[in-house]
């Protein structure tokens, strides 16, 4: 067993031992193995490497659902929908969840007739996006990361327009960003000029209450001047953060 899948192992051993005991109309040992260690990486700039997760770990910590349901399910769907594939039925299942629950929490976890709900939930979702995104992101804006240094002030952009139009000015693909702004991932700030509030100098990402990432125009590196103001923020949230540890 790698490294991995033993920690994935370690994060809920009960539950994946029960998928192993239970009684099933169609999965084997292997449809179990791949439900429960089907996983996912992302790249994390703050710490410079991969978090890894598990599908099945975020629709029970982060969804609600249930171990037992869970395999029972994909036993119901394999049986009488034909969904073979048990890696793809598991990251289908948590995309349905998160796009569901972006909408509601009171969605139904395990619909009759899968297939055909999510591809419902999918076209009433993209339909929706576009009216809810802008309030969505509204929520995740952090005016408390707002402050001035110097002849500098980080600015939180009021709404989705001010990231494209920074997207823009800058030459660069922060207006991809966005989604993951309204999921909560990372926030988007402007560092600008004091005298020019209204013109693109910086673009900063910031993850954890750290920035950890600054770009000029082009994706240029920021200039020495502007890199002190930046670790001036960085220690000002830095310091916060350990005054609420204490």
């Amino acid at each position: 067993m790698s490294n991995s899948i033993l920690e994935y192992y370690k994060k809920n051993p009960n539950a994946i031992i029960l998928g192993y005991h239970l009684e099933y109309m169609s999965l084997d040992d292997r449809d179990i193995y791949k439900l429960w260690t089907r996983d996912e990486s992302e790249y994390n700039r703050e710490t410079l490497s991969y978090d890894c997760y598990t599908y099945f770990d975020l629709l029970i910590n982060n969804f609600g659902y249930t171990a037992k349901a869970l395999f029972l399910y994909a036993d119901q769907l394999k049986t009488y929908e034909a969904m073979e594939d048990m890696g793809y039925l598991i990251k289908e299942l948590y995309d349905y969840a998160k796009m569901m629950n972006t909408i509601s929490d009171k969605f139904d976890k395990y619909p009759r007739h899968f297939l055909t709900t999510h591809k419902i939930a999918c076209r009433n979702y993209n339909r929706m996006k576009k009216e809810f995104s802008e309030d969505l992101f509204k929520k995740r804006i952090m005016k408390k990361y707002e402050c001035t240094f110097g002849d500098y002030q980080f600015i939180y952009p009021e709404n989705i327009q001010d990231i494209k139009d920074e997207s823009v000015q800058q030459n660069n693909c922060v207006s991809s960003y966005i989604d993951k702004v309204i999921d909560g991932k990372c926030h988007i700030m402007f560092l600008r000029k004091k005298s020019a509030p209204d013109e693109s100098l910086v673009t900063i990402e910031i993850r954890n209450d750290r920035i950890v990432q600054a770009k000029r125009r082009f994706n240029d590196d920021v200039t020495d001047e502007e890199q002190k103001v930046i670790d001036n923020w960085n220690k000002k949230f830095s310091n916060k953060k350990e005054e609420v540890a204490t």
